[in-house]
């Protein structure tokens, strides 16, 4: 009998560990889109990357849709970028991938319509700051 209670208690332990978030704050990414322009028109295909100042930290990422817009993950699709402050990278992301060296017939790479120097995130430009306010994490991207 002593047994199966304590059983009973573990797993309600375990359940409220999971609800509570493992004794964590509740915190978890916030949500946060934008949209991208190239010469004031917006631009499909672009690779969003959102990297935590300091190197520490998760990546967010999102992919442009035909009218620029996108929305960042971290764990899952659309659940945002953790608060706290980015440098931002914007990468071409082309339909068809170039061949690898030694094999050939393949078709060529898109070229990327936007300049190389968007892809490094020290480099790019931008940057961004996530805010627990989701309202505040709507970012827009000229290039």
């Amino acid at each position: 009998m002593l047994f199966r209670r304590m059983n009973c208690l573990s797993v309600l332990l375990l359940a409220s560990c999971f609800l509570a978030g493992c004794g964590g704050s509740g915190d978890g990414p916030v949500p946060a889109k934008g949209v991208v322009t190239f010469n004031g028109s917006p631009i499909a295909k672009i690779s969003v990357s959102f990297v935590p100042v300091g190197g520490s930290g998760q990546i967010a990422e999102g992919t442009t849709d035909e009218q620029g817009n996108f929305k960042l993950r971290t764990l899952e699709p659309g659940d945002g970028a953790w608060v706290g402050d980015y440098q931002v990278s914007l990468k071409y992301v082309p339909d068809v991938i170039a061949d690898m060296p030694a094999f050939t017939g393949g078709q060529k790479s898109e070229p990327s319509p936007i300049p190389a120097k968007y892809g490094n995130p020290s480099k790019s430009g931008f940057t961004a700051t996530v805010d627990a306010d989701a309202s505040k994490n709507v970012f827009t991207f000229d290039l």
